[in-house]
């Protein structure tokens, strides 16, 4: 029998869950919500950290902790929304010894000041390897949340920064690289203390124009198939966000730059659809915003135009079971 990967089973799981009664973002957005009026959403994530399979070497347990957070908190700033609590699960190894379960907490606490919500509660238990299990609430105007299902036609398609660190300070962590990993500080940094677009999210959100919104997590080239089918459109690139220090490294050690920008996964950036009209306007209030490539229509698939050649860009990334 062969064996499923990640999204085989969410879809094999969800398709359980679906009864016919109405979930207003379905199973395949960012968050989840359930309504408590035609104007107030309760929005809702859960976010896992298992330390075997999320945390590189040299990722301290404090570290660890904050991550789990900034993983529930980027889904909501893809929708646009402040969350305001946060409950968290862990699961400890024993012997659960005071100093890490202090790291633990330093992390957590680290990350609610920094996103602005309070951590209200969870659980605890005992398991065979160091679990974070983070949900993130919020209340929200279903009017101005921005969903990933609304990219139309001639829309720009944009990020808030650009891709590749992520996966290139990985490959220094995994390799104990010493040498590199004093030349390139900032590669590691992005995968050791990541950042969650809030402000930028909530900032775009607010000011209208972006028809729709998903964070990076899982990557630059899955990302954008995700709006893609959601929305059914396809997409054209004209450029790859490539961060220059990721560029770099990639030539130095004789890899592909592209590859690392579109499929390393974990960089949190936010990945929109923006009206044309409205974008000059979003890019005075978000800066890093870029643009780099435009909606088509759904048979073109997910392609980049690069040196006048039209490329295929492969549905693949950051996934569990592969």
């Amino acid at each position: 029998m062969k064996n499923l990967t990640e999204r085989e089973i969410i879809r094999l799981l969800t398709y359980k869950f679906d009864h016919g009664s109405s979930i207003p973002l379905g199973f395949n957005d960012d968050v989840s919500a359930v309504p408590l009026s035609p104007k107030a959403w309760i929005i809702v994530k859960t976010d896992m950290l298992v330390a075997s399979t999320d945390v590189p070497p040299g990722m301290t347990t404090q570290e660890a902790a904050r991550k789990a957070v900034v993983a529930t908190v980027s889904d909501f700033a893809a929708k646009g929304i402040q969350p305001q609590a946060l409950m968290v699960s862990l699961g400890i190894p024993g012997p659960a010894i005071p100093k890490k379960i202090q790291e633990i907490a330093r992390g957590l606490d680290q990350a609610a000041i920094e996103y602005n919500c309070r951590i209200i509660g969870g659980d605890t238990n005992q398991a065979e390897d160091l679990i974070v299990d983070i949900t993130g609430i919020g209340i929200a105007n279903p009017e101005k949340l921005v969903r990933r299902d609304g990219a139309r036609l001639g829309d720009i398609v944009a990020v808030t920064g650009p891709f590749g660190k992520s996966a290139a300070g990985l490959r220094i962590l995994k390799s104990n690289r010493k040498k590199q990993a004093v030349r390139y500080r900032p590669l590691l940094r992005a995968v050791l203390r990541p950042k969650a677009r809030l402000t930028a999210g909530i900032a775009l959100a607010t000011a209208g124009g972006v028809t729709s919104s998903t964070d990076s997590s899982d990557g630059l080239a899955q990302s954008l198939h995700q709006v893609a089918e959601a929305s059914n459109v396809g997409i054209n690139l004209d450029t790859i966000p490539i961060a220059p220090i990721a560029r770099r490294f990639a030539r130095e050690l004789r890899l592909s730059a592209i590859d690392l920008a579109l499929y390393g996964g974990e960089e949190y950036e936010l990945v929109l659809t923006v009206s044309p009209r409205r974008f000059p306007a979003l890019k005075k209030r978000v800066r890093s915003l870029m643009k780099i490539g435009t909606v088509e229509p759904v048979d073109r698939g997910l392609t980049a135009k690069l040196g006048g050649e039209r490329l295929q860009i492969e549905d693949r990334g950051w996934e569990h079971f592969t």
